[in-house]
């Protein structure tokens, strides 16, 4: 399964050698905010251009681990990312997939073998 965007948040900013303070200010957010989400106390940012400046931060702008973490905040907060939700054919399969990943009742390596099925189809 992914980690929570704060664990995602936290380990880049240290394989960076980046200090929260710095991150933050780079960022252009409260290191106090920063904190709160890193140790998920408080829901992932769902601000695009709060998300586009943190990402820029970690240095993830367009790469797959930056929309990993775009991905993983819309789904924390309830909500599906938006380029899943322009995509009319995916949102029509949609609830077609989700019930019946709910019905048959999948555990997490089940879903992470599904995930990886539809990766490589």
């Amino acid at each position: 399964m992914t980690p929570p965007f704060g664990e995602l948040v936290q380990k880049r900013r240290a394989a960076l050698r980046l200090g929260l303070r710095e991150c933050a200010l780079r960022a252009g957010i409260d290191p106090g905010n920063l904190s709160r989400i890193e140790r998920e106390r408080v829901a992932p940012p769902q601000d695009p251009d709060i998300l586009a400046r943190l990402l820029e931060a970690l240095e993830l702008t367009d790469t797959p681990e930056g929309q990993e973490l775009y991905d993983v905040a819309a789904t924390q907060n309830g909500r599906i990312p938006r380029d899943i939700l322009s995509n009319e054919e995916v949102m029509a399969s949609m609830p077609i997939l989700l019930r019946t990943v709910s019905n048959k009742q999948l555990d997490g390596s089940q879903v992470e073998k599904l995930i990886d099925l539809i990766k490589n189809a």
